[in-house]
């Protein structure tokens, strides 16, 4: 009984590999199956022992051959791809993979070429399977190479030696390399996943290539459909480039999405008003304070919009001669409007402070604000609550020393301008100011002091 299986086994073995020892003699006696036997064979008993591509390109010569000469086949076209996916060459595998598909859902094939495309097992189904095995490694690969381009980045910035920076570099662009290559191949994989274009996306924004992520993101809106996470990324790339128009374009839709979005409604309100659209600007900026009115962006942004109608008022009413028709109630109407836009401006920064008591940028404002006004006790108040956050602010102090001028407090005066000088003694306006100051305390000698020091500082 023994003896019956070996030889039963020696006759199986011969009778798959009769193509191989027929393959020597007349392969022109070959029918197609004869061929995809053969390969099967070097592949299974050959190729998986020693794993060498010479072995499998004997297999794929083999169904190349049966292909030209039996023409277009499913059967063939699947099995070329699956030996150039055994080998690493997936590109070459999508596109026999890619022709199989064609093939079968092509009438024009003969029936009986096309019947292993029906089968319950047909390749379709197969080739699906292929293709997300490859796909998910080379996705799995790339977000691999992110989280090392992201580990390498936070390494690299807590080093300052030079050779470290070096081969932290070398080591972010290979990591940019592979991981890019994945993506394309993931994509050339599967074309219709939108994880890919998204994954491939984040990578372009890592290396700060927004445009590039722009393009990945729209393709993920076109495969999968637009949302708000979509949108998002792709107004804040455009706002990244800076490219204002686009950013508010997208940044529209997202404000479509949610009305309440306080910050798509702040970026629409920062692009137009870098647009120079600033009444379109201020509207967003209305519309945050409706659903915020603490926003501290928000009301840095009204404050300074109603600060630059008043410096355009004023512009304006430089402008009005004597000649001029109604020129008394121009220059009146002007001031008014000054006067009206200096209050609402002031009213914003005031509202930031109440909030930050040390916000610098709206005590700097709002100073201004109180000057212009000749509300000199606030603007001295302001002044000085930001000296003591920022010291040496040259145009802080000089605000400070005008406000005094202003209200006839010389001795006051002298302290922003000796500091002014203390931080910059070859400014000559300032040694001007402090003799002036001098000679209005009755300090003879320093008002002398002061200009000796411009006129050496007016020789050079």
């Amino acid at each position: 009984m023994n003896k019956m299986k070996i030889w039963v086994a020696v006759i199986v073995i011969l009778a798959l590999a009769a193509p191989t020892v027929m393959a020597q003699e007349n392969r022109a006696l070959w029918n197609k199956s004869t061929y995809v036997q053969s390969a099967k064979i070097i592949y299974q008993h050959e190729y998986k022992a020693q794993k060498t591509k010479d072995i499998m390109y004997r297999c794929i010569d083999l169904i190349k051959e049966a292909d030209g000469r039996f023409g277009p086949d499913p059967e063939l076209s699947y099995s070329l791809g699956v030996y150039y996916a055994e080998i690493g060459l997936l590109d070459t595998m999508v596109m026999y993979f890619d022709s199989v598909e064609t093939m079968c859902s092509d009438t024009t094939i003969p029936e009986k070429l096309r019947a292993n495309c029906y089968k319950k097992d047909n390749y379709v189904s197969k080739i699906s399977g292929f293709r997300q095995k490859y796909w998910e490694d080379s996705y799995n690969s790339a977000v691999e190479n992110i989280n090392q381009y992201d580990t390498v980045m936070a390494r690299r910035g807590r080093t300052e030696a030079s050779d470290s920076l070096a081969l932290y570099d070398s080591l972010k662009a290979e990591t940019l390399k592979r991981g890019m290559a994945e993506f394309d191949l993931a994509a050339m994989l599967k074309p219709s996943d939108p994880k890919t274009y998204d994954g491939k996306g984040v990578f372009l924004e890592r290396e700060k290539r927004y445009t590039e992520a722009i393009e990945e993101y729209k393709k993920v809106i076109k495969l999968s459909g637009e949302n708000v996470k979509d949108v998002s990324k792709i107004a804040y790339a455009y706002i990244s480039i800076p490219d204002w128009m686009n950013a508010a374009i997208w940044f529209e839709r997202l404000v479509d999405y949610d009305p309440q979005n306080i910050s798509a409604l702040v970026n629409l309100s920062i692009c137009h008003n870098s647009l120079g659209d600033y009444d379109k600007s201020y509207t967003y900026t209305e519309k945050i304070l409706s659903i915020e009115p603490t926003n501290p962006q928000a009301l840095y942004n009204a404050g300074q919009y109603w600060f630059l109608k008043m410096q355009q008022a004023a512009a304006d009413l430089s402008e009005v001669a004597d000649s001029t028709k109604g020129a008394d109630a121009k220059r009146k109407e002007y001031d008014a409007q000054i006067a009206d836009y200096r209050t609402k401006s002031a009213d914003y920064f005031e509202k930031i402070i109440a909030g930050n008591a040390e916000d610098k940028d709206a005590l700097k404002r709002l100073g201004l604000l109180y000057l212009l006004s000749q509300q000199n006790e606030k603007a001295v108040d302001a002044f000085s609550k930001f000296i003591a956050l920022e010291p040496n602010d040259a145009g802080v102090l000089d605000y400070l020393g005008r406000t005094y001028i202003q209200m006839g407090k010389f001795q006051e005066a002298l302290f922003p301008y000796e500091k002014l000088v203390e931080n910059d003694p070859g400014n000559a306006e300032v040694w001007e100011r402090l003799e002036e100051l001098y000679r209005y305390t009755n300090q003879a000698e320093k008002a002398e002091q002061a200009k000796a020091k411009v006129a050496e500082l007016r020789k050079l």
